[in-house]
């Protein structure tokens, strides 16, 4: 069964399958083929040690890598080459951990970075190595490709599902996440968190419907929070997904 990561506290191309295909363009002769794409890779130290075979516009790529992030820059670099229509992944990766080993590097990995606000949620699941990562985040930068890049770096992983979605932008959105904040960190049972970049719940606002996510300590807490976000003008659903510790 998949573990759930918790993590509360499309982005890039996302591989995998054996075959990924780009735009078919004109065919060039093997062997100058070959060499564009051996320049590509070498653009990372990483990947220069990769075999590469071509047969007219398919590119097959083997030897071994140490993360799926090295893996997904690979077949990147290759699409990249004027007439390379098909990579053919022939590529391996160190066995998987377990997966109760991993749930903490990949939650450790969400919960850093610097970008994870108290207006954004990631979750996930993993199993037998493949990460799934759901959520949604801000629009203010490309958070779903960083956080796929920052999981997909971390070793044992197989794969990663990216399948975070990034709300639309919108000034309406910003302004009342604005009065939110303002009006959450001045209740004295939230004062607490006025300072930490990734509280443990979390407040995704999505043209004016808001979602609570996440864990609060007490009943009290979770009256409160709702409270708050019912009473706030601009606000025109909420929905409450908190969950107590206590």
């Amino acid at each position: 069964m998949p573990r759930h990561l918790l993590l509360g506290l499309r982005a890039l191309v996302t591989l995998v399958g054996l075959v990924v295909t780009a735009p078919v363009v004109s065919a060039q002769p093997n062997a100058e083929l070959e060499q564009e794409v051996r320049d590509a890779l070498r653009r990372d130290r990483n990947l220069r040690r990769l075999e590469v075979g071509v047969n007219g516009g398919q590119v097959t790529l083997a030897g071994e890598l140490d993360t799926f992030w090295e893996k997904s820059e690979a077949v990147r670099h290759a699409l990249e080459v004027e007439g390379v229509d098909t990579v053919v992944s022939e590529m391996t990766l160190p066995p998987p951990e377990s997966d109760e080993d991993m749930v903490a590097d990949i939650s450790r990995a969400v919960q850093r970075y610097p970008h994870y606000t108290l207006f954004d949620y990631i979750d996930g699941r993993i199993e037998n190595g493949v990460v799934t990562l759901m959520g949604r985040v801000t629009a203010d930068r490309e958070k779903a490709k960083e956080l796929f890049e920052r999981v997909a770096k971390i070793r044992g992983i197989q794969e990663v599902q990216n399948q975070i979605v990034t709300l639309t932008p919108s000034t309406g959105d910003d302004r009342l996440r604005r009065t939110l904040a303002r009006l959450i960190f001045n209740s004295p049972n939230f004062e607490q968190f006025s300072s930490q970049p990734n509280p443990p719940f979390h407040v995704v606002v999505d043209r004016g419907v808001v979602m609570l996510v996440g864990y609060v300590q007490t009943q009290v807490e979770y009256r409160d929070l709702e409270r708050i976000v019912r009473q706030t003008d601009g606000v025109l659903r909420v929905v409450n997904n908190l969950q107590t510790i206590s």
